[in-house]
């Protein structure tokens, strides 16, 4: 079980990361393989330029922006479950995670009948998601994207844990009300991995 967790905070080691952590925690003890792809340490990331040239290719990714972003498209091929990690900014994503998000333009083929190809199909996806506000102060907007993506890409949505009004990394860690939801969450995340493996056996 292959969990790749794609975190978009801006802020190193800030609230979405603990959260984030405390979840991978819980997925490792239930057996997944974890790795983390943090954004902000990426020198040189692009947001997708339209050019339509990943269309050219029927079979791969072929996105023809190279930078420090492209190698990451490999990984999230060779990855069983994606989970996008991000705080509320504005009632959406960080502006980090839709850079990427938008990037998967070229996991989509545009084919000349009308009918779009996946090349994510199966997978799983899941949201962590921290917030200043309630979890309806816009992370409820959050997931739903996180969500409708995981539909487009012919994948399996495995649910989104929601870390809402909280202040910073110690006092969620402080937190063991949350700390135990965050485990819980991760562990169940590799359960369904690994049915939906066992399914399509």
């Amino acid at each position: 079980m292959r969990i790749l967790a794609i975190l978009g905070s801006p802020r190193r080691e800030g609230n979405t990361q603990a959260v984030l952590e405390v979840v991978l925690q819980g997925a490792q003890h239930a057996g997944a393989e974890t790795a983390t792809i943090q954004l902000s340490r990426l020198k040189e990331f692009s947001g997708c330029m339209e050019c339509f040239a990943c269309q050219k290719h029927a079979d791969e990714p072929a996105c023809a922006v190279k930078d420090d972003f492209h190698p990451i498209i490999d990984r999230v091929l060779e990855s069983q479950t994606i989970v996008w990690a991000t705080p509320v900014f504005c009632w959406s994503p960080s502006w980090l995670l839709k850079k990427a998000m938008d990037r998967f333009y070229c996991m989509f083929k545009m084919r000349k009948d009308g009918e779009i190809r996946s090349l994510l199909t199966g997978r799983g996806h899941a949201a962590v998601i921290s917030s200043g506000g309630t979890a309806n102060d816009g992370a409820d907007l959050v997931t739903e994207t996180c969500r409708r993506l995981a539909d487009f890409s012919g994948g399996r949505w495995l649910g989104a844990f929601i870390a809402d009004q909280v202040q910073n990394p110690n006092a969620i860690r402080a937190d063991e009300e949350l700390v135990e939801r965050a485990r819980r969450f991760g562990w169940q995340l590799a359960s369904q991995i690994g049915s939906g493996a066992r399914e399509g056996t």
